[in-house]
Formats: structure tokens, C-alpha cells, sequence
């Protein structure tokens, strides 16, 4: 028997149970499964585990009258639940996640043995004997029994599954809704960390959490926890395994690095990585402004540079938030209409301007001269950020507020290419100074094509609102044009190829124009570290969030975006509505294949048919899917957004490091 003194929402029957007893196995048993093993050591420490009897996972398990008594005593409490405990399921290197069938809501001896002889055919489950196919050579011994365990199902509030790492972070996802919601792949309703979550059951939880990690032996990576909130905010501990993968692949790594670099003290408060627009490290040079911008413009989003990786404590749709405060009266607030005429007939025309006076001034030989222009750049590099966070986002959050569901953008003729012809030239291929423009690189825009067709004047407002959107990359560019012009400038005074000069600070620069004795082969020198270090930080791999010094695996969710999983992956799209179609009609291995969610033997079937990357609507980092993804090596993005409405073929990047499904990767 698991012991726990369990009532039920009528308050009566708090009997405990007597523990294990002469009809079934040793605690310590080594026939018995990992599974039930923790069940039962947990509960003799004395753990909030609901009262169950290990049994073998057939209908004739009820034929022994002890076990027959004790299910009975079970089922005067109210319904159970059975489930699989399988060998090899649990194990430090093999989870099994989700492959194990349960029966919820049973509460007859009927239902009990229907459920039982349906554990028993799961052995025969192909996915199930494809999973354990690799396994079962790996010395672990065949004497260990597949076992089923007839638990009190408690009543339900929420189920919670909580991630504890080694250093004691824990994250957690919360369900609310009836039903399998982990093996099902829901999206949770909630997910962060623990101590984030507003619920009256929340200290019980910490608690419990702390009191299973004491009694659990350590592991490599940490442990998962599943724990059911009844509708009297207690917490009851129903499933604990250890996580066969880490949570945060090369956190040990990025935080070595950050402690080399002296920047420990900067893991604050919640930090985000801004991955969309620099998927890479940052190069000396933006790295630099980053942290003079800090200085300048401490409310322009805060970012921080570890260890090469831009991060952010404000996101830029929290910009200006005291600007985006809704006034007392609709015609106190510029229109986005106004705000993008401005944009565009003043704003913009006097950012390029600036950026011509920048481009004559740099056109002498002189390097004291070239030295001099520095201020001037970087002054335009503020005005630009002054308008984008105390105009643009405010004019563009309001608006948006206001019209809601009402802006929809249009597929086929995307408001992203409307204009860009007029700024190729400033443009980046990533928001970087060391970055050459997009007419550096080749790229042009067909006049012809229909999509670059302009806007009719005048736009409505929600055209306009969209515009803002799209606009705000053209004032961006143009402010950082300046700065990379200067870089481009000190480079030719010093006799440094280009790209050097970006792996220098611009203090730097300026100290060597005009130092008459500074010499280039002592740049050449800092400029051979500076890359070596970023090779280094380039092969770091960062976590998306940070919260108070830990990773984080969870962050806002937009439309294709999700929690990464595994490498990076280009391919086909290829979306399939559940595992049936799956199987029916398999894509090649260069396919992404899409699904409304992930459940475990899906994953398992993926990683048997060769595919390597997947996409999928709904589910969370902690869902057994994400799990088995971890331990087969997928490629996946869990909870990407409206991942299911895409055309099949369409040619597209699961990008890990951003979290995004990228369309049409160049």
C-alpha cells in the first residue's frame, strides 16, 4: 500500500492506511519499478502521496482476496485511477514520459479490471517496443516487471507539474481543465516560475516540493514533479521522476562565462533575450553603444549585455509605457494616422538628413576631424531612440489597444515590403552595426512586384497602425547608420580592414585617430582576442529569460512562437492533424511536421521514422511530449501559435535560439 491519510470533499473517512504488507513487494524490491518505488518511498517519509497497491497489470489481479480488499477500501474512498508503472519508465536516463496508458474516474471493481486488461496489452503497443528497443540492451535487468498501480484519485482543482533543477530553481505548469492535460499536450494556463504563481496553494506547494527533493536521491538534471491541488488548496504528490535531460541546455556553460567576465552581479530581476533581433552575439562595437545607451537612456528598455547576448529588461512593446497611458479624452491622443504622416514627412526625411551631414563630415583625411564626428553620430543615434520610445511605441501600443481584433494584416499583400526600397541602403541583415544593409548584400525589391505597391493615402487607422509597425525598423536603421559610417571611417584612417573595426569599442577608435603614437598592429592584436572571444560566446548557448539569476524556459507567447526544444532545423512544412495521418502518410525526413499537439508516442513515431523536427499548436515545456522531444533529440517549438493554419510545403527554420517559426528562411 502508498499510505496517506486522504478525505474527500465531505470531510469523512481519514482512516490511514497500513502501508505495504505481506501481498506485495518490498519498498526496496528491485522487481518493483522505478515508478513505484518513489511512490512508496515518499509516502513512508510521510509525503502527501494518495493511498494505492502496486499490482500486476491484468484483469486476474483481483482474484488475490488481499488485493481485493485493500481495491474495495480504495473504492469506499471514492474513484481511482489506474495506471501503468513500466519498467524502464522513470529512470535516470529513460522517462517513458506519456507512453503509459491511465484510467481516470474508476469506481467500480468493473471498471478497475476492464482497466487493468487494457494495461496488460500495452506491452504489444509499438511505439512502447519501439521505445525500449535501445533500451533494453543497456544493462538494465530484464527481472524488473511492468506493474500497474490503483490510486485514490483526488478530487481536482488543478494538476501542476513542476521542474526542479539541481541549484533548486522550479518552474511549474498549471491545468485547470478535466482530463489527461500532460499526455494530451495542453497548453497550460499557467507556466513560469513557482514562486510567480498567485494561488492560495502556492506555499503548500513550495513546501511539498522541498520535502520530496529531501527524501529523492539527486540526479544529474534535476526532478519532475506532478501534484494535484484538491478544491481545499492542499497539494498531494502523485508522480515524481527525474529529468533524463536538463531543462536549460548550457546554462552551466553561459553562466561560467558570465562569471569569467565579471558580470554575475547583473542577473537581476527578469531579464529577456532579445533573439529576434540579435540571434547572434553582438560584436564589440553595439555591444559598446548597448551599454552606453544604459547610461544615456535608462528607460529605453535597459539592455544588458552577457556575455556577449543582448538582453533586455523591458520588452520594446513596454516602452514609454508612461507615455502609452490612455488620456482622459480620445482627442488628446495623436491618431496612428497623425504619428505615421509625421514619420513620414518629417521624422524620417530628418533622420537621413542627419545622416548626410554625418557621411560629408567623414569624407576628410583627417583622423583628429574623424575623431570629432563621433559626438555628432552618437547624438543621432539618440534622437532616433527619444522618438521611437517617447512617440512611436506610445502611438502604436494606444492604437492597438483601441482597435483590438480589427487589425488584421493581409498574407497576400504584406504591409512589411511596402516603402523598404527607399532604405535598403540602411537597413541591416541583423540589428547590428558591425551588419552590412540589406543593398550591400544584393537584396533589392522588384517595383513591379504587387506586394510592393504603396499604401493608398490616406490609410485608415488600423493600415496606419500596421505601418508604425513596419516604419519603425526604417527609423531604427537610420539612427544606428551614423555610427557604423563613423566605424567604417575610423577604420580607413587607421589602416584596419573593416571588419576590424567593428571588433573594437568606439572609445577605442577615437583614443587611436588621435594618438600619434598608437599604432594599428596593437589594434590588430585586441582586434585577434575580440574575435576569439566572440567565437567563444557565439558557441554559448543562452537562455531565453532569466529571472533573479536562473533560466527560465517560459516568456510571452506570440503568434509562431513556442517553447525550443533541441537544434535548430530548416525544412517543409508538412502539417498532419493527429498521429493516424501521421502514419498514414509520412513526410520526408527534411519535413517539419506540424501537429495540433505532441503526445509521446507521436514523438516516439517521429524519431522512428526519421523526421527530426517538429511543430505544434498547443502544449508546455514541462508536457510529457516536451520531455520525450528532450531524450529523442527533436527539433521542436511546444505551443507555437497558430503553427496549424500554415500551408503545407511552405519552406520554413524552427530557429531554437529564438523560439520562433521563421517562413521562408533567405
Amino acid at each position: 500500500m502508498i499510505e496517506d491519510g486522504l478525505d474527500r470533499e465531505s470531510g469523512d473517512d481519514q482512516r490511514p492506511w497500513r502501508g505495504w504488507d505481506d501481498t506485495c513487494p518490498a519498498t526496496g524490491d528491485a522487481r518493483l519499478p522505478a515508478k513505484a518505488r518513489r511512490l512508496v518511498a515518499l509516502a513512508r517519509a510521510g509525503l502527501p502521496v494518495p493511498p494505492g497497491v502496486v499490482v500486476s497489470p491484468e484483469a486476474t489481479a483481483l482474484d488475490d482476496p488481499a488485493i481485493l480488499a485493500h481495491v474495495r477500501a480504495l473504492l469506499r474512498r471514492g474513484p481511482v485511477v489506474v495506471r501503468s508503472a513500466l519498467h524502464g519508465e522513470d529512470e535516470l536516463e529513460s522517462s517513458a514520459a506519456g507512453l503509459g496508458r491511465s484510467w481516470l474516474g474508476c469506481t467500480d471493481l468493473d471498471s478497475i479490471a476492464t482497466a487493468l486488461a487494457d494495461l496488460a496489452t500495452q506491452r504489444q503497443d509499438p511505439w512502447l517496443v519501439a521505445y525500449r528497443t535501445p533500451t533494453t540492451t543497456s544493462g538494465r535487468g530484464d527481472h524488473v516487471l511492468d506493474r500497474a498501480i490503483v490510486q485514490q484519485q483526488v478530487p481536482r482543482r488543478a494538476l501542476l507539474v513542476l521542474a526542479v533543477d539541481p541549484g533548486g530553481s522550479v518552474e511549474v505548469e498549471v491545468h485547470t481543465a478535466d482530463g489527461e492535460a500532460l499526455a494530451q499536450g495542453r497548453t497550460p494556463e499557467f507556466a513560469g516560475l513557482l514562486d510567480a504563481w498567485d494561488d492560495p496553494a502556492c506555499d503548500a506547494v513550495r513546501a511539498l516540493v522541498a520535502r520530496a527533493i529531501d527524501v529523492l536521491p539527486s540526479t544529474p538534471h534535476g526532478h519532475d514533479l506532478e501534484v494535484v491541488i484538491d478544491p481545499h488548496a492542499r497539494a498531494h504528490l502523485v508522480q515524481a521522476r527525474p529529468l533524463v535531460a536538463p531543462l536549460h541546455p548550457g546554462w552551466s556553460e553561459f553562466h561560467a562565462a558570465l562569471v569569467a567576465e565579471g558580470q554575475a552581479d547583473e542577473l537581476h530581476g527578469v531579464l529577456t533575450l532579445d533573439a529576434e533581433h540579435n540571434p547572434v552575439p553582438l560584436s564589440p562595437a553595439h555591444a559598446w553603444l548597448m551599454g552606453w545607451l544604459r547610461t544615456q537612456r535608462p528607460r529605453a528598455g535597459d539592455p544588458t549585455v552577457l556575455a556577449g547576448w543582448l538582453y533586455v529588461r523591458t520588452l520594446p512593446r513596454d516602452l514609454g509605457g508612461d507615455h502609452a497611458k490612455p488620456s482622459s479624452s480620445p482627442s488628446e491622443r495623436p491618431s496612428a494616422r497623425a504619428v505615421l504622416t509625421e514619420l513620414q514627412e518629417h521624422t524620417l526625411p530628418r533622420a537621413r538628413a542627419r545622416l548626410h551631414a554625418v557621411e560629408r563630415a567623414l569624407s576628410t583625411h583627417d583622423p583628429h576631424a574623424v575623431a570629432g564626428v563621433l559626438p555628432v553620430a552618437q547624438q543621432a543615434f539618440l534622437a532616433m531612440i527619444d522618438t521611437y520610445v517617447g512617440v512611436l511605441i506610445p502611438a502604436r501600443t494606444l492604437a492597438r489597444r483601441a482597435l483590438g481584433p480589427t487589425i488584421v494584416a493581409d498574407p497576400r499583400r504584406p504591409l512589411s515590403t511596402r516603402g523598404r526600397e527607399g532604405f535598403l541602403d540602411v537597413l541591416p541583415a541583423t540589428w547590428d552595426l558591425a551588419s552590412k544593409s540589406l543593398a550591400e548584400l544584393g537584396a533589392h525589391i522588384d517595383p513591379s512586384d504587387p506586394r510592393a505597391e504603396p499604401v493608398s493615402e490616406p490609410p485608415d487607422e488600423a493600415t496606419a497602425t500596421i505601418l508604425l509597425g513596419e516604419h519603425d525598423d526604417h527609423l531604427f536603421a537610420l539612427g544606428l547608420a551614423p555610427l557604423r559610417a563613423w566605424h567604417l571611417a575610423a577604420a580607413r584612417g587607421l589602416g584596419l580592414p573593416e571588419d576590424d573595426a567593428f571588433m573594437l569599442e568606439a572609445p577605442e577608435l577615437a583614443t587611436a585617430l588621435t594618438t600619434p603614437t598608437g599604432s594599428p598592429p596593437d589594434l590588430r592584436s585586441l582586434v585577434a582576442a575580440r574575435r576569439a572571444q566572440h567565437e567563444r560566446r557565439a558557441a554559448l548557448r543562452p537562455p531565453l529569460r532569466i529571472h533573479d539569476g536562473r533560466p527560465v524556459s517560459f516568456g510571452r507567447r506570440a503568434r509562431l512562437r513556442g517553447i525550443p526544444l533541441g537544434p535548430s532545423f530548416t525544412g517543409v512544412l508538412a502539417p498532419r492533424p493527429d498521429l493516424a495521418a501521421l502514419l498514414a502518410e509520412p513526410p520526408g525526413p527534411d519535413a517539419i511536421v506540424v501537429l495540433p499537439s505532441l503526445t509521446a508516442p507521436a514523438a516516439v513515431a517521429l524519431e522512428r521514422l526519421g523526421i527530426r523536427a517538429v511543430c505544434c499548436e498547443h502544449g508546455g515545456p514541462l508536457s510529457h511530449a516536451a520531455l520525450m522531444a528532450r531524450e529523442l533529440g527533436l527539433s521542436a517549438l511546444i505551443g507555437c501559435r497558430d503553427c496549424t493554419t500554415l500551408p503545407a510545403g511552405q519552406r520554413a527554420r524552427i530557429d531554437t535560439r529564438v523560439g520562433r517559426l521563421i517562413l521562408d528562411p533567405s
